[in-house]
């Protein structure tokens, strides 16, 4: 029983359903499945942003639906034939290893992450071809210093530009409000466990502040940070 004045506790919904947990383990079925998570949407309109027809779509939901994971939330009249919106049956879900495929769990980690990976690659060389005035321009820039590694980025010009800058900030052009909010640097950082943590926690304030910004009116942008240390050994 939950104590008087404490908030709920969290409800998830599990998913030990084999069929069912692969919607949120693979990550290509995935992306048909995310668009309705607590948002009641219309089939012909998660359609049009995917870029799948409306047919193809509507199996999906279908499947969805019968695998508990999407609900009707209301039917819209319209002349001809009503139009029913979905949504997702839960806010949270939870994927149990052993409901999933996966034969271990970096495979699990792998499938899972694999179309977000594509997806941040496509975006990515759809917004530098946009920058670059040449394609022939595009290069890879990497630079180091007494430490390692200090930056390895593509950009959309060569380094005779007068946009590329010797000490290896090399993404500062990008900075300026004539260049879309593009960001995507590797770098190697070498700190001490609690200045790790301190960064890991900045990373999340961050991110929490941001996106509190959320807004109708705004683009979308796709957003991926990685921290991980590395195995020296």
């Amino acid at each position: 029983m939950t104590p008087t004045g404490s908030p709920s506790p969290v409800t998830w919904q599990r998913l030990d359903d084999p069929a069912a947990a692969r919607v949120l383990a693979d990550a290509y079925t995935r992306q048909f499945f995310e668009p309705f998570i607590w948002r009641e949407r219309r089939v012909s309109d998660v359609a049009r942003e995917l870029g799948v027809s409306t047919n193809a779509m509507l199996y999906r939901v279908r499947q969805f639906v019968r695998l508990g994971l999407l609900e009707v939330t209301r039917t819209e009249a319209r002349a001809g034939r009503a139009v029913q919106h979905y949504r997702s049956t839960s806010q949270r879900y939870f994927v149990p290893f052993t409901a999933t495929d996966a034969v271990s769990v970096p495979a699990l980690y792998e499938a899972s992450l694999d179309n977000t990976r594509r997806s941040v690659l496509a975006q990515l060389a759809r917004a530098w071809s946009a920058l670059a005035e040449d394609p022939r321009w595009f290069g890879l820039y990497t630079v180091g210093d007494e430490h390692g590694l200090k930056s390895h980025v593509l950009l959309p010009f060569p380094p005779d530009a007068g946009r590329t800058q010797a000490s290896g900030a090399l993404l500062d052009v990008l900075l300026d409000a004539a260049y879309p909010a593009v960001w995507d640097n590797t770098t190697t950082l070498t700190l001490r466990p609690a200045d790790a943590k301190a960064l890991q926690r900045d990373l999340r304030e961050l991110h929490a502040r941001y996106h509190a910004l959320t807004h109708a009116d705004g683009q979308p942008h796709l957003l991926r940070v990685t921290l991980v240390p590395l195995d020296m050994d």
